[in-house]
């Protein structure tokens, strides 16, 4: 591969990841709760953006670096609905 092609590669995946960081940063604003889970955030921002998994993943720690959202980090507590323990 030559230099050229992976310095184009490299602008590729940066720039999604900025997308990914940009479309991330409205939701965290403001003292924003988190509304969905990283993954459901993930798949929306797939679909939108056409994201790939990894660039979501870095443009999320950079939205919450940006933000000065370091709760979100921490996993979304779950709600009334979730899934029951099996007892045998």
């Amino acid at each position: 591969m030559t230099p050229n092609a992976k310095q184009t590669l490299y602008e590729a995946a940066k720039e999604q990841r900025q997308k990914c960081r940009d479309w991330l940063l409205p939701h965290m604003r403001n003292g924003k709760s988190k509304t969905f889970t990283k993954d459901e955030y993930r798949a929306m921002a797939m679909k939108e953006l056409g994201a790939s998994k990894s660039a979501f993943d870095v443009g999320w720690i950079w939205a919450i670096e940006d933000a000065g959202r370091r709760d979100w980090y921490k996993p979304k507590p779950r709600g009334r609905t979730s899934k029951k323990k099996h007892t045998f």
